[in-house]
């Protein structure tokens, strides 16, 4: 079926308010006879009459009211349109589309698209939030600008720029048996019950590296659906929770949460700025990523003890 032409549903558009051709051609600038013509054409492509015409006045049919319904929708959905184009052409406006994992959208990207706001205040902003192997799919599917996620293994087209690393680390409620022991060890957790966020791909391995050398298996485990939902647990007492310290700041500083090294090896994590390379790099891109970095700063986020920041190429 033959799409509706924009410029016969504009007339009719028209033509249902105003009820007369003279006011439709006058306000498009059209003559009488091609308004005429482009609503001929129109019932012709539909098989039915649009009008009853009496003498100059013209009343909708049933059939006319039903398209009045959908055309009035179809010309603002096309001015909108219109309007957003010529707008993105203008200095000052665009579109920055980010992705970012649970913990990154919680708790560092409201500062971070906050400080873009104040230099982009008419910049369309999409945040979608995924884990880091999904990011980076969808970055090479050209539906994202930026993604920060953990370090994953990458195609060729993507340029990853390490940020900042982190460790997990045990969350324990102050109440807890093990909340003054100055070093733990693996038997003084062997028994507890361990809460992590679900599909914790790097959690999982951590949990891992702990009882690897260990006869003893997990007693068992809780997996939940967000960082708050788990610092409440824990609070609850309803076991250990395993989360960076960055995720838990309020926490800390009002002493409801106490954090103690895993007896473990592996618990460090490196995070990434992910890119298309040789991508165009706007202003607004480059403003992103420097913000970026000042937000990480200020929150005493580093890379390494230098506080470098490095580009990576992260290869299967």
């Amino acid at each position: 079926m033959e799409i509706l032409d924009t410029r016969q549903l504009l007339a009719f558009n028209e033509l249902a308010k105003l009820g007369s051709f003279t006011k439709v051609a006058n306000k498009l600038g059209l003559t009488q006879s091609a308004v005429s013509h482009s609503i001929k054409n129109l019932e012709k492509h539909l098989q039915v009459d649009l009008f009853h015409r009496v003498g100059k006045n013209v009343t909708l049919t049933l059939e006319g009211e039903l398209l009045l319904t959908f055309s009035d929708q179809i010309i603002k959905q096309i001015q909108n349109a219109q309007d957003g184009i010529q707008n993105a052409k203008r200095p000052g406006y665009g579109r920055l589309r980010i992705g970012a994992t649970v913990c990154v959208s919680q708790y560092l990207l409201p500062s971070i698209l906050r400080e873009v706001r104040k230099v982009f205040p008419n910049y369309q902003i999409k945040v979608i939030t995924e884990d880091s192997k999904k990011l980076i799919s969808l970055l090479e599917k050209g539906k994202l600008d930026y993604a920060i996620g953990l370090k994953v293994p990458t195609s060729s087209c993507i340029k990853g720029t390490d940020i900042f690393y982190d460790k997990i680390e045990m969350a324990i409620s102050p109440d807890h048996r093990i909340a003054e022991t100055p070093s733990i060890a693996l038997e003084d957790i062997i028994n507890e019950e361990f809460i992590y966020y679900k599909n914790s791909y790097e959690t999982f391995h951590v949990i891992e590296d702990v009882f690897c050398d260990s006869p003893s298996t997990l007693k068992s485990s809780i997996q939940v659906g967000s960082m708050a939902a788990i610092k409440e647990m824990v609070k609850f007492g309803m076991g250990i929770g395993l989360l960076p310290k960055w995720t838990a700041p309020d926490e800390i500083s009002t002493g409801s949460l106490i954090f103690r090294e895993l007896p473990a090896q592996n618990t460090k994590r490196v995070w990434c700025i992910y890119e298309v390379k040789n991508d165009t790099l706007s202003a607004a891109k480059q403003t992103f990523v420097d913000i970026c970095r000042s937000v990480i700063k200020s929150r005493n986020l580093v890379i390494d003890s230098t506080s470098k920041l490095k580009d990576i190429e992260c290869v299967p």
